[in-house]
């Protein structure tokens, strides 16, 4: 059965024009984009007529950045976002804990620590006091630091007073004399993966990609580059056809054979592949000291060698990578690497910097000249302003914080994702974090926005062919939007309804 969409305001993407006519869809796919007196329905047994009522239509949204597995566990969590109050975050794991199942961990997350002073920050002992052998993690927003128990980490096998923990920064180990409970770097990985693997089943992982997909189809995102851990991503590969969503899955491995073996094309992400890790712990690598902390310039988790072997591995093999890069230091070495792999092998591989927070101005160049591509988070800076970072980087670095513009302006390709759970899987937050940044020098107009958030997550992907703009031929993955961003007041665009969602001609969310 054919479809017909009237009475909508098309904003195609490319080419860059808002029409107001009529779309045919015939299996899954954009037929005719024209006058609806032109278009002949009489070829088709049954057409289903779709009122848009003026909406804003748009094509769908794309996430290129999201860890789609935490994004559907997040609502059996522990939800702490907001909550700036030691005791109240107490007593929120308090009540965690009288009603959680007693074989089961506390797994908290969005522990905004940098809001709360030093001395009331949580430590072992309150999780002890409060939740008394259980395993538990609460984990910042940025899932880079952590608190926990000595019983929780001895569970799990990891000894802080490991070699392998020698160069942490935060005061977290034995060599700062005395646990406080709080753990960064390889130790808070290892037990972020430790108790959400060890606690998945498989019905427990397809309840939490459903439950993914119906978030993202609810913001109008109809394609997700899930970020999934090793243990996970072949389950997905078999279930992914029973989600309405559409993903791109990105192995968090160094694996390379395994991936390209299950038929991927990608490699990468965040948690054990990650280049460095956050400023909040000091963890995040830079080019230069930490201004309150110039004995360090924080972590880089690999060696060189180490790095140049993982990209030339995925490289040789044809796989674009994808890696989590914070500072300037973890960006120098990517692109290093990246250098390294193209000079022994050319080849035209969309290789990406995730992240890319504090890249430079010269990384900037050499990102465009290889062909890197960046995926930008621009909710980072709605959560964390550029004025977050003047004490621990200064104002200088603190200035070049999240260069959406600056990328941009350079012809660096550019899709926008949410890092979700760290920050919402939210198109309009993003689009509207993108308009209103703190830094005026680094905003973009909503429509450079949207085409981020969609033909831009596309090329990534590798996908521009198939989906990101409103075109004959394309997918028909489409969002309604009760306004345009771009017609609206900036401080209005986060909160523009999303009154429907279309994936390959297929309503999938309906506000009504």
């Amino acid at each position: 059965m054919a479809s017909l969409i009237i009475n909508g305001k098309i904003k195609r993407v490319e080419p860059d024009e808002t029409i107001e006519t009529a779309i045919l869809i015939d299996k899954g796919r954009i037929l005719q984009i024209a006058d609806p007196e032109r278009i002949n329905l009489k070829i088709y047994d049954r057409t289903e007529i779709i009122d848009a009522k003026g909406a804003v239509i748009l094509p769908g949204f794309i996430d290129a950045h999201n860890h789609f597995t935490m994004m559907g566990t997040q609502r059996s969590e522990l939800d702490l976002s907001g909550i700036r109050n030691r005791e109240d975050i107490i007593e929120k794991i308090r009540q965690e804990n009288a009603k959680l199942d007693p074989q089961m961990p506390i797994i908290g997350f969005n522990y905004e620590f940098d809001f709360i002073h030093q001395d009331h920050r949580l430590c072992a002992a309150d999780l002890e006091a409060v939740a008394p052998d259980r395993m538990i993690q609460i984990s910042d927003r940025g899932g880079h630091l952590s608190v926990t128990t000595p019983s929780t980490l001895k569970k799990a096998g990891i000894l802080l007073n490991s070699r392998e923990y020698a160069d942490c920064i935060f005061p977290c180990g034995g060599n700062f004399g005395g646990f406080t409970g709080e753990i960064c770097g390889v130790a808070n990985s290892l037990l972020s993966d430790y108790l959400r693997i060890q606690f998945r089943d498989d019905q427990t992982l397809k309840r939490a990609w459903k439950q993914a997909s119906n978030i993202a189809t609810e913001h109008g995102v109809t394609s997700i580059h899930a970020l999934v851990v090793e243990e996970e991503f072949e389950k997905l590969i078999q279930f992914q056809n029973q989600l309405p969503i559409k993903l791109k899955i990105y192995t968090e491995t160094k694996n390379c054979k395994a991936v390209k073996t299950a038929g991927l094309k990608q490699v990468g992400g965040c948690g054990r592949v990650m280049v460095d890790g956050d400023t909040g712990p000091y963890t995040a690598a830079f080019l230069e000291p930490y201004r309150n902390r110039p004995n360090t310039k924080g972590l880089l988790y690999y060696s060189d060698e180490e790095l140049e072997d993982y990209i030339w591995n995925a490289h040789s093999a044809g796989l674009q990578v994808a890696l989590h890069c914070i500072g300037d230091a973890a960006s120098e070495q990517f692109l290093n690497a990246i250098e390294n792999a193209q000079q022994r092998n050319p080849r035209p591989i969309r290789h990406r910097i995730e992240h890319f927070e504090f890249g430079t101005s010269e990384q900037i160049t050499r990102a465009k000249k290889m062909g890197v591509a960046i995926s930008l988070q621009p909710t980072f800076n709605h959560y964390w302003p550029h004025t977050t970072y003047f004490s621990d980087l200064g104002e200088e670095r603190a200035m070049r914080s999240d260069p959406i513009r600056s990328v941009i302006d350079r012809g660096v390709p550019v899709g926008f994702g949410s890092d979700c759970p760290v920050t919402p899987c939210d198109p309009l937050l993003t689009i509207y974090s993108a308009v209103n940044h703190s830094l005026p020098h680094e905003r973009i107009s909503p429509n450079q926005a949207i085409r981020c958030h969609t033909l831009g997550g596309a090329y990534l992907g590798n996908e521009e062919t198939e989906i990101g703009s409103i075109t004959v031929g394309k997918a028909a993955d489409l969002v309604f939007l009760a306004a345009d961003p771009a017609q609206v007041n900036p401080d209005e665009i986060k909160d523009i309804p999303v009154l429907k969602t279309i994936i390959n001609g297929e309503t999938v969310y309906s506000a009504n």
